[in-house]
């Protein structure tokens, strides 16, 4: 009996050993499933730098490329001009003022329509009346009013443009010095006539510069993943090229010319690097 007692006494202290044993056992267990994943990932420090290195490498690559801009241009002669001319009159009746400018308007109106202007392309851009000062010792003096019609017109017979200018200023039968020249401007009526062709030139002049960029590097020059293009809307026209000269003829006539237009077509590429 003393014997089964001992071993009665003895067995919860075996028991509470083991259940202490194993609940250290769950927690070291624990705490390495508690690990966060990037711990674990990262306890190896040549395993994060070959990571690291790896994500370098995809950025780099993914951003490489060679970026160029290609360009074609062309010289044409103009086919139309757009005028933008004046009438102006001061009186110190604003009534006179408008009527003067209004007679010489239907002068000017009549001149196009005998050249066979369009009335459809004929415009009014500006039509002002404004009162005219005069300042002296700090005081202002009503001297009259200006008024002011301005028009644009389009006109397509280049080799007749002086005839024109001096069908409305020179003459009896002309607006006369009521006349204001604003703006004589060249251009061509129908430039996408020439794009197609002026988009291939300009499409391989960019690839051509994007290859030799390509060759300089040592790298092999991989598709385009980026094109975007500049229709030729704008031309440009040396300063030299437009003349508007008077002759000093038996009658006075105005010589001009208009020179060649430039259009130019304008593309940006951008191609990976194989």
């Amino acid at each position: 009996m003393k014997l089964l007692s001992k071993y009665i006494l003895t067995l919860p202290i075996i028991l509470f050993l083991i259940s202490c044993g194993e609940n250290e056992i769950n927690n070291s267990q624990g705490n390495q499933d508690n690990i966060p994943v990037n711990a674990k990932v990262y306890q190896d420090s040549s395993l994060a730098k070959s990571m690291s290195s790896q994500t370098s490498t995809i950025i780099s690559n993914s951003q490489s490329g060679i970026t160029v801009s290609g360009s074609s241009s062309v010289m044409v002669e103009a086919d139309l001009v757009e005028i933008s001319l004046g009438i102006e009159a001061t009186n110190l009746s604003v009534s006179k003022a408008v009527e003067e400018v209004s007679v010489a308007n239907q002068i000017l109106l009549n001149v196009l329509n005998s050249n066979k202007i369009k009335e459809n392309e004929i415009a009014t851009t500006r039509y002002t009346i404004s009162p005219q000062y005069q300042y002296s010792q700090g005081k202002s003096k009503l001297t009259g009013y200006k008024v002011t019609h301005n028009t644009k017109f389009k006109y397509r017979d280049m080799k007749n443009v002086g005839s024109l200018i001096d069908q409305l200023s020179t003459g009896p039968n002309s607006v006369g010095n009521n006349l204001r020249i604003n703006n004589i401007n060249f251009s061509i009526e129908n430039p996408s006539k020439y794009e197609n062709e002026l988009r291939k030139n300009a499409v391989n002049n960019a690839i051509k510069k994007a290859q030799s960029l390509a060759d300089y590097a040592g790298v092999s020059l991989g598709s385009p993943f980026y094109i975007s293009e500049h229709s030729p809307t704008n031309f440009t026209q040396p300063e030299s090229d437009m003349m508007m000269t008077k002759m000093a003829y038996a009658a006075p006539s105005t010589e001009i010319n208009s020179g060649q237009l430039t259009i130019t077509f304008n593309v940006n590429m951008g191609f990976s690097i194989k």
